[in-house]
């Protein structure tokens, strides 16, 4: 398959206000605090919308109206954005992993798609660079609103953006079992530990080695292979 369509679901379109435990027993950094650093190195394309030090300087002059009751009383998406925005750099100062929060969440398609569904090409530049950015993110969210939940949904994006920097057509003709490592544990994180899996990739394995197999062993890679992929 030269595409593959992954869903980043739930954890992309994280709320800013996610968090273990009460606000008021968390460390709160100074508001005041410059960020030393930026995590957005590269602007992904023209239309990227970066985080400016005069719209922090912007969110850091906003209040909450009186008599707040919730986001959705502000009509104004814009403005219910920035309140948003304020309200995580209040919290947690001008810091880069709050700008990383804030400018991917300026950068999101409005209306935001649920679930968060993206089309990923294995060795395409765009594709890869949407990982590492999505990474950047996550690792943010992580500083920010530690949760187990969280850092897994990280872990797999790592994975995922690691797999789809190699050249799988070149490493299956050059290091055969290495390829197949790969595509067991892909197989694995996405269909659990089965028997169709562990067969699936055992006579792969043989195919690619150029072994023999017998008829009844053709017969249920075969097998395994139509339960694995048609779920997909």
């Amino acid at each position: 398959m030269k595409s593959i369509l992954i869903f980043l679901t739930c954890f992309l379109s994280l709320s800013f206000f996610y968090s273990c435990g009460d606000t008021e027993d968390a460390d709160v950094l100074d508001p005041i605090t410059e960020t030393e650093g930026y995590t957005f190195t590269d602007t992904p394309d023209e239309t990227w919308i970066r985080v400016s030090d005069d719209y922090i300087a912007e969110l850091m002059e906003l209040e909450l109206p009186p008599n707040f009751e919730s986001f959705e009383s502000i009509k104004d998406p814009e403005l219910r954005k920035k309140y948003q925005h304020m309200l995580i750099l209040k919290q947690f100062g001008d810091i880069p992993q709050v700008r990383t929060v804030i400018e991917y969440k300026l950068n999101q398609p409005n209306p935001h798609p649920n679930p968060y569904t993206v089309r990923l090409i294995p060795g395409d530049k765009e594709s890869i660079a949407h990982l590492e950015r999505e990474i950047i993110y996550l690792e943010a969210m992580v500083f920010l609103w530690p949760s187990e939940s969280t850092q897994k949904v990280l872990e797999h994006t790592k994975k995922l953006k690691q797999r789809f920097s190699i050249d799988m057509d070149k490493l299956r003709k050059e290091d055969p079992e290495l390829y197949v490592q790969i595509q067991r544990d892909h197989l694995i994180e996405t269909f659990g530990d089965i028997p169709e899996v562990r067969t699936y990739t055992k006579i792969l394995l043989k195919l690619l080695l150029q072994e023999p197999i017998t008829d009844e062993e053709r017969g249920t890679y075969l097998k395994a292979m139509n339960h694995l992929f048609n779920q997909q």
